[in-house]
């Protein structure tokens, strides 16, 4: 498994928008070939903060994910009207993991 992080500083108080925004572009943008999981987490310090993370079955799907159309014009370009240009992205190799995974079922903001 592979995990793709991107963690990043949104435009001030743009989170809120970003959330439903974010929501509606992965779920619109369909399938993801190779894609097993992905989490959007916002920062408990500095609420202008978050991450995303990806988990990926091969690094060939991460790859093709990472250049694909679906990412340029269906996830990025519905997003980067929120985004202060402050992130790094960091692609790994996972050599261990524990427990379940999957991604837990959104409850709300608070959760």
């Amino acid at each position: 498994m592979y995990l793709r992080i991107i963690h990043g500083r949104l435009k001030p108080g743009a989170w809120d928008a970003f959330e439903q925004a974010y929501k509606r572009a992965v779920t619109d943008a369909g399938p993801v070939q190779g894609l097993v999981g992905r989490w959007l987490t916002r920062d408990l310090d500095d609420g202008d903060s978050g991450t995303t993370i990806s988990l990926w079955a091969t690094q060939e799907a991460m790859d093709a994910y990472e250049k694909s159309d679906t990412l340029k014009n269906r996830i990025t370009a519905k997003l980067s009207p929120f985004f202060s240009g402050e992130y790094t992205t960091t692609k790994s190799h996972v050599l261990y993991a524990e427990g379940d995974p999957s991604p837990v079922e959104w409850v709300g903001s608070d959760s």
